[in-house]
């Protein structure tokens, strides 16, 4: 009897230990990913931002950070560019794609005319990969698309070359980001407008409210959170901001952001140092104004939910 139950213990520990084997395999490969690609990776480019290359000897110090607010003070130069067109395409989205996208769901969920048309219209950009929309994109608005043929017909002139002259590249990428960018946010706004109490909105309408009423004080408190949420991830992506600047003019005419010039410092200016500096620099100006619009804007979901 003792044995049995011995046999019985040391068996339900076996399967216990075996178990937990499984799990610390299964979970070995993404914690060595984690620590490898994001803890080492990124403490190493925060040493890397203070180290200098002289004659073989590593020298620390402040020496990138100084050259970048050097180039800061020029006008001209590409980083305060960069930097300028980083804000516009955020700017863009926060206050161009995320009002539009959402005043297009809510008419989608008031199921205007050809509801069900529109929805598809909007959505499909964002389902059909940014590699095929920027190679159509490219050819609609090429000197030999239809659009320059539909604007010489129109105008009696050619259409001007948009990607390749400074002046009309970076309002074409913005153009493309915004025509493109409504999918993303309006697959969102649709799920959390699907979700409100129809009857919240029945109480609203006997109450004699407009369309316009409906929608800034029963819709908008109703599906606070998940708006506040994409808020938040614009605040967290401030510095990352970006258009398809890599399919299209690969920052060329003035079209830089801060994202694709450390990139494009990487890959091909054969440094690492002055853009750890860079990207270091905008992550503790950037991640301060995230944590506190985060704070901000669920207060705002406990205020509009009390």
């Amino acid at each position: 009897m003792v044995e049995t139950e011995k046999r019985k213990t040391f068996s339900g520990w076996s399967k216990k230990a075996k178990d937990r084997a499984f799990i610390l395999a299964m979970l070995a490969i993404p914690v060595l990913h984690f620590a490898i690609f994001y803890v080492y990776i990124n403490f190493n480019s925060i040493l890397m931002a203070f180290q200098t290359q002289l004659e073989g000897k590593i020298q620390w110090g402040f020496q990138h950070f100084e050259r970048m607010f050097t180039e800061f003070g020029l006008g001209d130069s590409i980083l305060s560019q960069a930097f300028i067109n980083t804000l516009t395409f955020w700017f863009t989205s926060m206050l161009v794609i995320l009002p539009i996208s959402f005043v297009l769901c809510y008419f989608l969920y008031k199921k205007v005319t050809m509801y069900r048309i529109y929805r598809v219209i909007f959505y499909l950009p964002s389902i059909i990969p940014s590699s095929v929309t920027a190679i159509l994109f490219k050819y609609m608005i090429a000197g030999n698309g239809p659009i320059a043929e539909i604007f010489m017909s129109m105008t009696g002139t050619e259409l001007p070359t948009l990607l390749t002259d400074s002046t009309y590249a970076m309002k074409t990428l913005l153009f493309y980001n915004v025509f493109f960018g409504l999918g993303t946010n309006m697959v969102l706004f649709s799920g959390a407008m699907s979700n409100i109490d129809s009857s919240i909105i029945e109480a609203g309408q006997i109450d004699g409210a407009n369309m316009f009423v409906e929608m800034t004080q029963l819709v908008i408190p109703m599906m606070w959170p998940t708006l506040s949420t994409v808020m938040i991830f614009d605040f967290v992506g401030l510095f990352n901001a970006s258009g398809p600047i890599l399919l299209l003019t690969k920052g060329a005419y003035n079209t830089y952001t801060i994202s694709y010039w450390i990139y494009d410092r990487v890959l091909f200016g054969g440094t690492y140092n002055y853009p750890a500096a860079v990207g270091l620099f905008f992550t503790l100006i950037g991640a301060p104004i995230a944590l506190f619009m985060r704070w901000l804007l669920n207060h705002g979901v406990d205020d509009i939910t009390m």
